[in-house]
């Protein structure tokens, strides 16, 4: 039974994320850790990750590595690359998948790193700085549009399926996913 709830667990945080997850009392997300299989330094990085998320984005942390934002969006947090190890994910290999319907903006090239998963029409702060990837999975045609930090929108997409694989987010600091 209890390796069933850990297994459980281990599902929920690493891959699709759901629409939308209750929020879990802060002692949850150290049981969850515990799970799966993180270290105490590990499962104090990846808090120390989300607490950083939550301070700039928003949002409400609903399990040890995701945050939702809004009614809209998810940020999910990529395990640490031990962790990951341990549960099958070779280093640098894109551990989520985008959703039909969904924008996906990747803090990491290749679809990797940390996610935010965008299934609502809005308008969503990108937190990132540097390379990272994004994928366009939305219904036939839905166009992203990537903003400044003036709001201004700087260039389109070609509508979906579209993706960048090594995308620029130094100058994106919204997306509008439709």
């Amino acid at each position: 039974m209890a390796a069933a709830a850990g297994l459980s667990a281990v599902l929920a945080l690493t891959g699709t994320a759901t629409a939308e997850a209750a929020p879990v009392p802060a002692g949850g997300f150290a049981a969850q850790a515990e799970a799966l299989g993180l270290t105490a330094a590990e499962a104090h990085t990846l808090q120390d990750r989300a607490d950083a998320y939550l301070a700039e984005v928003g949002g409400t942390q609903v399990a040890a590595n995701r945050i939702r934002l809004g009614a809209g969006a998810v940020l999910t947090l990529a395990l640490p690359t031990t962790a990951g190890a341990r549960q099958g994910v070779s280093p640098g290999a894109a551990a989520y998948t985008c959703g039909y319907g969904h924008f996906c903006a990747y803090s990491d090239p290749y679809r990797s790193g940390d996610v935010i998963d965008m299934y609502a029409c809005a308008s969503y702060k990108i937190p990132w700085f540097g390379d990272g990837s994004w994928e366009n999975n939305q219904t036939r045609g839905t166009r992203a549009q990537f903003r400044d930090n003036q709001f201004i929108v700087r260039w389109t997409d070609r509508g979906a399926y579209d993706n960048d694989d090594v995308a620029d987010w130094s100058w994106v600091h919204y997306v509008t996913n439709c």
